[in-house]
């Protein structure tokens, strides 16, 4: 099994890149192959609304170093998606590259249904977003990503690490590890 990781904090070892790790090394221990991608140390660009993706290519016309996750996308048989919550959204390191996940779908507007996925279906997503805020804030923050990753065709599971107010790297997420290692431990049949 192939797992491919884009961890959008700019803490190496923030809260939702804790949370993924913990995810991620269970599956190594059960024999996972795992990739990840820290999307702050890549240089590259946002989509730049060019449509080449939907008009002459099955990819973004960028190649930079983004390149490769979005490539290892397709290939995964899960992707973990990680992110704080930043001033009421996702970190901008995590929006750029999500709009570049634009690419992965085909366009087709004489179509009853437009939109279809490029990455093959029978996938699995990890969605994990940390806040400092309490559970009931930013929840459309989660429902608006379930819709495009829905969107993709991944069988979505999602885990909303709220109530972290210190915002210290060190601060405790034992409770959410837990939480992904028992979605790692259900997709690896542990």
């Amino acid at each position: 099994m192939k797992v491919v990781t884009i961890l959008g904090s700019p803490r190496k070892n923030g809260t939702s890149a804790r949370i993924a790790k913990a995810f991620t090394e269970k599956m190594q221990e059960n024999g996972a192959e795992v990739e990840n991608f820290y999307l702050n140390a890549l240089s590259y660009k946002g989509c730049q609304a060019c449509e080449r993706c939907h008009t002459k290519l099955d990819h973004c016309v960028l190649e930079d170093e983004l390149t490769p996750a979005l490539d290892a996308m397709r290939t995964a048989d899960v992707t973990v998606f990680s992110s704080p919550i930043y001033f009421g959204d996702v970190s901008g390191q995590f929006k750029q590259f999500f709009d570049r996940t634009w690419s992965h779908v085909h366009v087709d507007y004489t179509s009853d249904s437009p939109f279809t996925s490029r990455i093959p279906k029978g996938k699995t997503a990890l969605f994990i977003l940390s806040q400092g805020d309490v559970e009931g804030k930013h929840a459309e923050i989660a429902e608006r990503y379930q819709s495009i990753l829905g969107l993709y065709g991944y069988d979505l599971k999602i885990i909303r690490a709220t109530g972290l107010m210190s915002g210290r790297p060190d601060e405790d997420v034992s409770s959410f590890q837990a939480e992904a290692i028992k979605i790692a431990e259900g997709l690896m049949g542990a």
